[in-house]
């Protein structure tokens, strides 16, 4: 089944990819610490996508059961693997022939034992559980968790919604009585749980839990439009004003819940929808996943071909050109790597139908 798009969610999936990148293109040409970013808390962006991806998977597939089924929850993978993998090993693949080609190896401060994250990268486990790996494409750390653990979260909600909550209820104990820090993709929170994949759990248990609440509640036009409108004003405030040091759980929970609320409601508020789903908006949301694995290599690429250095400032302009460039690129990488894959997952039988184009 094809669930209508909502043109405001892509609205918000662009922008939040935009953010991501502007605030890490910044690091990594002028400084992490500089300050001068108008981003602070690119990390929370994440957790919205993990949401989001909880509520697009969940609205095509919840009610399409029976019961639990092998068979589907295999072709559920492989249309996920599709959708994600190629620009996955693609970029990964730019960013590995960067370090090579420009400065003969991964840097030590990339990775401390290359051959073990160049397996763990490519196999998509670099995040799975907490372990000394690192996202040789910096952000690609939360595709590890959307594909596996995020796939599994989803299969649970929707084949066994009990257990699910029950999961996402020890997840919330684990988040209260051990703490962890947002930005830590694989601080070790609780004996094999890392804070990235708590963060993961987190966002969809409550993005699912608004989903089942605003089912059950008759809600008004007028209050759809007011809450999405305070959805997504949390959302830029948790991203632009809130650096993770300042977004303790009790918050972050709250941020998230807001964002769930917006994301939930944004079909029901026709104004927000059209505002946040103008042309430019939604071409940045068909964008969003290029986007977001595309930004590093393209700095990196620059940093390296400009011989940039964090001693001397090479000034925002750098910043700008290279989000120019990284849009530039991901309209290629869309069109030529993304798509192909798209069409070919939509003909993948999924819980025993065959998806519409």
């Amino acid at each position: 089944m094809n669930v209508k798009r909502i043109r405001g969610l892509e609205g918000i999936r662009g922008l939040l990819a935009l953010a991501v990148a502007y605030q890490h293109t910044f690091g990594i040409m002028i400084g992490w610490q500089s300050g001068r970013s108008l981003i602070t808390n690119a990390p929370f962006a994440v957790d919205v996508f993990f949401a989001l991806s909880a509520f697009v998977l969940i609205k095509s597939y919840d009610e399409k059961f029976s019961r639990i089924n092998i068979k589907e929850a295999i072709n559920f993978f492989w249309a996920r693997f599709l959708r994600l993998y190629p620009l996955h090993f693609f970029m990964l693949s730019i960013v590995v022939g960067i370090f090579y080609g420009m400065v003969n190896g991964i840097p030590s401060y990339f990775s401390n034992n290359i051959k073990r994250d160049l397996i763990s990268n490519y196999l998509m486990t670099q995040s799975l559980v907490t372990s000394q790996s690192f996202s040789i494409n910096l952000p690609s750390w939360s595709i590890s968790l959307e594909f596996y653990l995020g796939s599994l979260t989803v299969l649970l909600a929707v084949f066994c919604r009990p257990l699910f909550y029950a999961v996402f209820v020890f997840f919330l104990f684990i988040a209260e009585r051990h703490g962890f820090r947002v930005a830590g993709n694989n601080d070790p929170v609780f004996h094999g749980v890392s804070a990235g994949m708590l963060r993961l759990v987190l966002s969809m248990g409550i993005m699912v839990l608004v989903m089942d609440i605003v089912k059950r509640l008759p809600v008004k036009e007028s209050v759809a439009e007011t809450l999405c409108a305070a959805g997504v004003f949390a959302i830029a405030v948790s991203t632009i004003c809130l650096p993770p040091p300042f977004h303790p759980v009790p918050i972050y929970l709250v941020s998230v819940l807001f964002a769930a609320i917006a994301i939930a409601l944004m079909d029901k508020a026709d104004f927000t929808d059209k505002v946040l789903g103008n042309p430019i908006f939604f071409t940045l949301g068909k964008l969003s996943y290029s986007i977001y694995l595309v930004h590093f290599p393209v700095s990196m690429f620059l940093v390296y071909l400009l011989h940039i250095d964090l001693s001397y400032d090479a000034g925002n302009w750098i910043v700008h050109f290279s989000i120019l460039m990284t849009l530039l690129v991901s309209c290629l990488t869309y069109e030529f790597v993304e798509k192909p894959f798209i069409l070919i997952g939509r003909k993948v039988r999924l819980f025993g139908r065959t998806t519409s184009s």
